[in-house]
């Protein structure tokens, strides 16, 4: 109750958006979150407090419930209480009219910033981060009391080569986020962190003010004439000449189907983490009976010359990939040579 206080005391939104968000995550992962959502209202209806009718009301409006708020509206109203401007106009905010994706060029996770601002020009910037190897997951989160601007400030200003920073439609936007948040509920093993779990009310109310009919997914899964493209490419160039046998091919296509379930799906682009979980016995991504498995640590260091290079990927990068590559090498080929 003292957040609540503390909430409606504050000058601005977020100390009471983000008690209300925890109290409504709570009752998001309770057995029954519709049963324990009505008794948070029932308890808080109960209790004629300006606290209570100011969580109330920001319940209402974060869950989108026109009818409750019709409700509670004039529960305030009997009761004689006087709430912040921003509070009984909060359903009123507007969405920023911008969104922006910062990611690594290996694209193994992405970083969505969408933004509104609350009547009274209180600017509200939510951050999801995305994981593209999970299958574009929601693994963290947070809403911060910032212009969208300054909050991808640092990010710009980063001297990291290897960030890359750029604007997308908030349409897409909300449905990327739609889409990982929902992945989040599929079932064990999905977990996010802490933090995004006590956010997500917010994040969620946040995106229903963004446009819909946006693109929900940036993941590439390759049709077989699309990886025959990139085998077709790399086995003429420089890098993939000593790999053009009839013999070898079945062996590149199988490493670069591999390759292709990585990230956003570029089996040109080969991070450490990449390498490790297609050479990696425990993890074992290829086929066993292909044509000279065992000849797959050279093939993959000549594949990662040539992608990297197509791609535009800094030397360092590929010097990373390839000691990946001698690092796993010797604990693959006795995995192979043991049948």
């Amino acid at each position: 109750m003292a957040a609540l206080r503390d909430g409606v005391d504050s000058s601005t939104p977020g100390p009471l958006l983000g008690a209300v968000g925890l109290l409504l995550s709570v009752a998001a992962g309770a057995d029954d979150p519709g049963a324990t959502l009505d008794d948070l209202v029932r308890t808080f209806s109960a209790a004629d407090r300006v606290e209570t009718s100011a969580a109330l009301l920001a319940i209402a409006t974060l869950t989108v419930d026109a009818e409750l708020r019709r409700r509670v509206r004039r529960e305030i109203a009997d009761r004689g209480h006087v709430l912040p401007r921003w509070l009984a106009e909060l359903d009123r905010s507007e969405p920023v009219d911008r969104a922006v994706e910062a990611s690594t060029v290996f694209r193994d996770a992405d970083e969505l910033l969408v933004g509104v601002t609350v009547p009274g020009g209180h600017p509200l910037t939510a951050v999801v981060r995305i994981d593209n190897e999970l299958g574009a997951v929601a693994i963290d989160g947070f809403v911060v009391e910032s212009p969208l601007a300054a909050v991808l400030e640092p990010l710009v200003d980063d001297d990291d080569p290897d960030v890359r920073v750029h604007d997308i439609p908030p349409a897409d936007a909300r449905a990327r986020i739609t889409a990982a948040l929902a992945d989040l509920d599929l079932g064990p093993g999905r977990v996010a962190s802490e933090r995004l779990a006590e956010s997500r009310p917010l994040v969620e109310w946040m995106l229903s003010f963004l446009p819909e009919g946006g693109q929900g997914s940036v993941l590439r899964e390759l049709s077989d004439d699309e990886l025959d493209e990139v085998a077709v490419g790399f086995l003429a160039g420089p890098w993939g000449s000593s790999w053009s046998d009839d013999d070898l091919r079945p062996l590149v296509d199988e490493v670069l189907a591999a390759g292709s379930a990585n990230g956003i799906g570029d089996p040109l682009v080969w991070s450490p983490w990449n390498v490790g979980r297609v050479l990696g016995p425990e993890l074992w991504q290829l086929d066993r009976m292909t044509p000279h498995l065992d000849r797959a640590p050279d093939l993959l260091r000549d594949l990662i010359r040539h992608g990297h290079a197509a791609r535009g990927l800094r030397p360092g990068l590929t010097d990373d990939a390839l000691a990946a590559v001698d690092a796993s090498a010797d604990a693959f080929l006795t995995a192979v040579r043991s049948g």
